[in-house]
C-alpha cells in the first residue's frame, strides 16, 4: 500500500510545477465529494476520535485521546480521498473535465 503525504507524492501530479499540482488537485478534490468512499472515510475518522476519548477517559485525558483517534482517523481519510481524486485525474489533466 502506497501511503500519500504530499501531492507531489501522487503519481499523476509528480510531473507538474506547484500551482497546477494545486489546481489540479483542487478539481479532483471538489469532484471526490460525490462518492461513497469519502463519506464513509469521514464517518471513520469521526468514529476514530470518539473511540479516542472513550478510551481516554480511562486514563482520564478524554481530550487527549479524541486528538489522537482523531488523528488517525484524519489519516485514514486524506488516504482514502486521495485514492477517490486519483480516479478524477485522467480526465482533469487531458482537460475533459472543466
Amino acid at each position: 500500500m502506497t501511503v500519500f503525504w504530499t501531492l507531489k507524492s501522487i503519481p499523476e501530479l509528480a510531473n507538474l510545477p506547484a500551482r497546477d499540482r494545486r489546481v489540479n488537485w483542487r478539481r479532483a478534490y471538489r469532484r471526490s465529494w460525490r462518492h461513497w468512499q469519502i463519506w464513509a472515510g469521514l464517518l471513520a475518522c469521526a468514529l476514530c476520535a470518539a473511540v479516542g476519548a472513550g478510551l481516554g477517559a480511562f486514563a482520564s485525558h478524554p481530550i487527549v485521546g479524541a486528538f489522537i483517534g482523531g488523528g488517525v482517523g484524519g489519516f485514514v481519510f486524506g488516504q482514502t480521498t486521495v485514492r477517490v481524486a486519483r480516479s478524477h485525474y485522467r480526465n482533469i489533466l487531458l482537460g475533459l473535465d472543466s
